[in-house]
């Protein structure tokens, strides 16, 4: 009965260590997968915010051409008013030296 019952216990020790070393292998393989996952998160998020950044950049180019656009029609506009008063002025000064030249005839 004696051995039996160290018996028993040897096979409660062993079972238990079992059980421990066990335990440290599902431990083990747990972190295992959690790093794994967790690096998967960590660059689809990476990607996204890569490609949401791309987004907005392109966006901004965008909004700053079609500014320049507006910009270059507006320049054009002022260009061509001053074109037509500049004309005006050319025939103005142009009588004012003829009115003078035949006055002085």
């Amino acid at each position: 009965m004696a051995k039996e019952a160290v018996r028993a216990v040897r096979q409660a020790e062993l079972d238990a260590a079992q059980m421990e070393n066990d335990a440290k292998e599902k431990s083990q393989q747990i972190l295992l997968e959690t790093e794994k996952e967790a690096k998967a998160l960590i660059s689809s998020m990476t990607k996204e915010a890569l490609a949401k950044a791309q987004q907005e950049v392109t966006e901004a180019k965008r909004q700053g051409e079609k500014k320049v656009e507006a910009a270059i029609q507006n320049a054009r506009k002022e260009v061509e008013m001053l074109t037509e008063l500049a004309k005006g002025k050319d025939e103005e000064a142009i009588n004012q030296v003829l009115s003078i030249v035949f006055e002085g005839i």
